[in-house]
C-alpha cells in the first residue's frame, strides 16, 4: 500500500487507482525547490528522487505538466495535467501529432485541472 512522508499539511495525497497505478496529489504552499522520492520495496524507482521547482502561476495562465509531455512507451497511456484554475471560461483543445492515431481522453477534475491520457 502506498505511504506518504511529510510534515503537517504538506503531506501528499495518494490514491490507489485499482488498475496497477496510483495518483499522487500535492498542493505546495510556497515557491521553492522540492524533491519527490518514489520507492518500490524500499528502493528508488528509476529517476527518483525527482527534483523540481514550484513557481507562482499568474491567474489566467493555462499550463500543462506531467510525464506524458516528455516521454512514454508504445502501447501505454501517456498522462499529463492541464492547469486552468483562474483562467476563466473558454474552449480547451488538446491534439497529439505522431506516427499513430492518438485516442485522447480528458477528465475535468473539478478543481481547476484536467487530466489528459
Amino acid at each position: 500500500m502506498p505511504t506518504t512522508e511529510g510534515t503537517g499539511s504538506d503531506k501528499p495525497t495518494i490514491v490507489d487507482n485499482h488498475d496497477g497505478t496510483i495518483s499522487v496529489r500535492y498542493d505546495p504552499k510556497q515557491e521553492g525547490n522540492y524533491e519527490l522520492q518514489i520507492k518500490h520495496n524500499n528502493e528508488h524507482i528509476d529517476g527518483s528522487p525527482f527534483k523540481f521547482y514550484i513557481d507562482s502561476t499568474n491567474k489566467g495562465t493555462v499550463t500543462a505538466f506531467g510525464p506524458g509531455l516528455t516521454h512514454g512507451a508504445a502501447g501505454d497511456p501517456c498522462a499529463f495535467t492541464v492547469y486552468t484554475k483562474g483562467a476563466g471560461a473558454g474552449n480547451l483543445q488538446v491534439a497529439v501529432e505522431g506516427p499513430s492515431k492518438a485516442d485522447i481522453q480528458c477528465k475535468d477534475n473539478k478543481d481547476g485541472t484536467i487530466s489528459v491520457s
